[in-house]
Parts: C-alpha cells; sequence; structure tokens
C-alpha cells in the first residue's frame, strides 16, 4: 500500500490543478466568481483546504497519516499541502511545458 505521506500531495496537486488550470475542467473554472478565482487560483490557500479534506477522508477511514490517526493529523495534513502543493503544482507545470511541442511563428 502507498503511505500517505507520498498519496495526498500527488492528489492535492491533482486537485488544485483540476479546479483551477486543466483545460477539461474549464467550463468549471472559467465561470468561478472573482473571490473564488483569486483563491483557487493559489496553490497554497487551496492545498491547504484540500489537504485538510484529505486528512479528514484519512481520519474517518482510518487510514494513518506520518503514523497516526489521532486528530491533530487532520490539521498536520492541512499544513503541509500548504508547502508541498505550490511546490509539486510548479513542478507539473514546468514539466508540462517542457512536454508541449514548440510554437511555430509564421514567418513575417
Amino acid at each position: 500500500m502507498i503511505d500517505t505521506i507520498f498519496m495526498l500531495p500527488l492528489v492535492t496537486v491533482a486537485l488544485f490543478y483540476l479546479g483551477a488550470r486543466a483545460q477539461i475542467t474549464s467550463f468549471l473554472w472559467s465561470r468561478y466568481p472573482a473571490r473564488l478565482d483569486h483563491f483557487m487560483s493559489c496553490a497554497a490557500c487551496s492545498g491547504f483546504w484540500y489537504g485538510l479534506g484529505g486528512g479528514a477522508i484519512g481520519y474517518a477511514c482510518d487510514v494513518p497519516f506520518l503514523g497516526s490517526t489521532s486528530p491533530w493529523a487532520i490539521g498536520a495534513a492541512g499544513a503541509m499541502s500548504i508547502v508541498w502543493t505550490p511546490i509539486i503544482a510548479a513542478k507539473m507545470e514546468r514539466a508540462l511545458v517542457d512536454l508541449s511541442p514548440p510554437s511555430v511563428d509564421p514567418p513575417a
């Protein structure tokens, strides 16, 4: 079984990307009100709430986070998501840019 210290960061980053930047969900995030758009575009802000949600789901399902199933693990998951979500999201976006085909400008 994959340890939650590796699984939760990947889930929070995936949720951040899907909720703020992915073309497949543009029908959703293009309709956000300005305040929600600003919040969802912040990887640390939305990552915190995704981390809290993931920690709460893990606590409810008795899945240990950092070796503990106590309620403090929910807050720890949220706090750690503030750090890892922006870092991993930046790495992922950079990889997507590097993998995309080069743009060809038409001759002038």
